[in-house]
């Protein structure tokens, strides 16, 4: 029989608004390597079956990592809080690689696509293209387990149901990323493009984006890591978690702003340029 309970559980607010920050936190940075690569695009098919990989490997990677450890804190419930503390640390080391990508602190100029992966080595020898979607996607393997606490208080349903309603955001984003590369080419072989700021303007909005939402899920593992050892918030932590994760991205805008700005808009001259 079917089960109403369940059903109304998956449709309600906060599980589709929590999936949704998922959907576009994982889909950011696939956008923005979308956008970055419209040069390579000569056809439009070229730049739907690009965004197609890069919406599948996005969608894929994290679930490996979620649904494991999902499991794992399910099954296992005094290792929860272990569980969950993880999750806050790979988060915060996925937030400070990003923040030093999209800052510029890396002085020693690593590309996306490294040479020294095996396995991006292995991949280039048989297809370019999908040792490029590897090198790009290799970031989305870590995402999973820093998103592990959202899933603390969802039945089985409920995770089951995620996979479909992330994959969906996921995919509809970085296939809708595709016309502006493909558009972006058409101006740029023209030479009607020359406006490296509309790029880098997209690019650092994007990053901003997608490091509030990677903030908002370090900071649930932190309260869900609490909860898992015994001790209850005064407020709900899902509201504590977007509080703190709207003041740090402030004070992070506030401070490195025009660091980003000028990276970004650095990376959009060299990008046109070449």
């Amino acid at each position: 029989m079917f089960d109403s309970s369940g059903f109304y559980a998956a449709v309600n607010p906060q599980y589709l608004l929590i999936n949704g920050a998922i959907g576009i936190g994982i889909a950011a940075d696939a956008m923005i390597a979308t956008v970055g690569r419209f040069r390579r695009f000569e056809r439009v098919k070229d730049a739907l079956t690009w965004a197609a990989a890069i919406g599948l490997t996005h969608t894929v990677f994290p679930t490996i990592g979620l649904i494991g450890l999902w499991y794992a804190a399910s099954s296992f419930p005094s290792l929860k809080a272990v569980i969950y503390g993880i999750g806050f640390l790979v988060m915060i080391w996925f937030i400070a690689e990003m923040i030093r990508e999209v800052a510029g602190f890396d002085d020693d100029g690593t590309e996306l696509e490294d040479d020294s992966d095996f396995l991006y080595q292995f991949l280039s020898r048989h297809s370019k293209f999908w040792a490029a979607v590897w090198a790009v996607s290799i970031d989305a393997l870590v995402t999973g387990p820093g998103k592990t606490a959202a899933t603390a208080q969802w039945s089985q349903i409920q995770v089951l149901g995620s996979f479909p309603l992330v994959g969906f955001v996921v995919f509809g984003l970085v296939m809708l990323s595709a016309w502006p590369a493909i558009a972006l080419r058409r101006h740029w072989q023209e030479n009607k493009f020359d406006n490296p700021e509309g790029l880098a303007k997209f690019t650092t909005i994007g990053s901003w984006v997608e490091l509030g939402i990677f903030l908002y899920f370090a900071y649930l593992a932190v309260f869900e890591t609490i909860v898992a050892l015994g001790i209850s918030p005064i407020i709900n932590e899902f509201l504590i978690a977007g509080g703190l994760s709207i003041v740090t991205a402030a004070i992070l805008i506030a401070t490195l702003w025009e660091r980003v700005w000028g990276h970004q808009l650095k990376e959009a001259e060299e990008l046109l340029e070449r």
